[in-house]
């Protein structure tokens, strides 16, 4: 005799009313949850995960005007909504009613907001156990918003909905969640997920090629001779680094996003479609939308100079313009100075690399730190973190 599976559907919610900490910065009005580390956003690794627990089908509400494109690499059968503030949880009740209707038996709703690696079997077995109507998953700092619905409870759905997520109609169950959680309510927390996802402390990895041990390449992006990769790094698809450019320390470049000639990226997330200058330091922040956040003085600094930090268009002739006359130059660089030898240093692996001083930097920090001590920011003696050298 065959048993059926039980269709299980996942619902998943993302709206701007989750607050994310991130002071003024520019992208702070969307939700971190959209916002791509290590290659892909919280959203679409959250959407995969429900794929690989055998979630047959997801939907996911969005409150406009924060658009899918940042929820990219979704996994397959996942539907997205968008729906306006006042009507975002009677989208959701709808969303739910829907599935119900289509013949699901259980609805994993989550809200982002926190990100968070859930058991999911685990969540359905507990719920499946003790008969509940609505179950709930939590964790001590109370950040997760992560329940199980019966479908044919609709009542219940709706009272939860048209709370926000914050009352239950009956009494609801709750299992404590015994795995990954990362809040994602500030830039630091957005920082420190980059450093978990490169030092492998999340079951989820990297959305690129690993070329050696704690160095993963997405596809497109370019690499220029002389730049420099000191695992662990990322570097995302359509990005591009100029040659002398070094990135190090858990430092993660995502797609479309550009580091200039001689500049040093240390333990700092450069978000997509952002410009960084030549001849720059760049360190313990995250860069994006023309402003650099510096998790050390937890502050904000907006520049008005584009030859520094700027944010690339879509598509734009200047940047052709500006990328093939340096390409041109970094020709006629290497054909004076010669092509380096083929004869490469061994490559450590990740564990090894963790715990080296990234010899990138050498003594221009001011400290010698293991890659990734995100203590090490305290040793910095001045607030900036962007500087040109010389008298440029």
């Amino acid at each position: 005799m065959q048993v059926n599976p039980m269709d299980i559907r996942g619902l998943v919610l993302v709206n701007a009313g989750v607050s994310n900490g991130a002071g003024e910065f520019p992208w702070s009005a969307a939700p971190l949850a959209l916002v791509e580390v290590a290659g892909r956003s919280p959203l679409g690794r959250i959407a995969e995960r429900l794929r690989r627990y055998g979630v047959s089908q997801s939907t996911v509400v969005l409150e406009s005007p924060v658009l899918p494109q940042a929820a990219n690499n979704g996994a397959e059968g996942t539907r997205y909504s968008l729906t306006g503030r006042q009507r975002f949880w009677r989208a959701a009740e709808s969303a739910f009613n829907d599935m119900a209707q289509e013949g699901a038996e259980l609805v994993l709703v989550l809200r982002l907001g926190a990100y968070a690696e859930v058991d999911f079997e685990r969540l359905v077995q507990f719920h499946l156990e003790r008969a509940c109507r609505v179950s709930q998953l939590v964790n001590e700092a109370g950040t997760l918003e992560v329940f199980c619905i019966s479908a044919s409870r609709r009542n219940d759905a709706a009272s939860l909905f048209r709370s926000g997520l914050t009352r239950c109609r009956s009494e609801c169950p709750v299992l404590e969640h015994q795995g990954y959680v990362n809040p994602l309510a500030s830039a630091a927390d957005l920082r420190q997920f980059a450093i978990d996802i490169l030092t492998l402390e999340t079951e989820t990895s990297p959305a690129g090629e690993q070329w050696r041990p704690g160095v993963w390449v997405a596809p497109g992006a370019k690499i220029e001779r002389g730049a420099r990769l000191l695992a662990p790094a990322f570097i995302g698809r359509a990005a591009r680094l100029r040659s002398g450019a070094v990135i190090t320390r858990c430092s993660a470049i995502e797609h479309h996003a550009e580091v200039d000639c001689g500049t040093v990226v240390e333990n700092s997330s450069v978000l997509p479609y952002s410009y960084l200058g030549a001849g720059l330091d760049l360190a313990h922040s995250v860069v994006g939308m023309g402003a650099i956040a510096n998790l050390r003085r937890n502050a904000v600094v907006e520049m008005a100079d584009p030859r520094l930090v700027g944010h690339i268009a879509a598509t734009t002739g200047r940047n052709f313009l500006r990328s093939a006359a340096a390409y041109c130059g970094f020709l006629l660089k290497q054909v004076w100075q010669g092509f380096p030898s083929a004869d490469r240093e061994p490559q450590p692996d990740i564990e090894t690399a963790l715990q080296r001083t990234s010899p990138a930097l050498g003594d221009a920090a001011g400290f010698q730190a293991p890659a990734c001590n995100t203590k090490a920011a305290d040793e910095y003696a001045s607030m900036a973190v962007a500087r040109r050298y010389g008298n440029e």
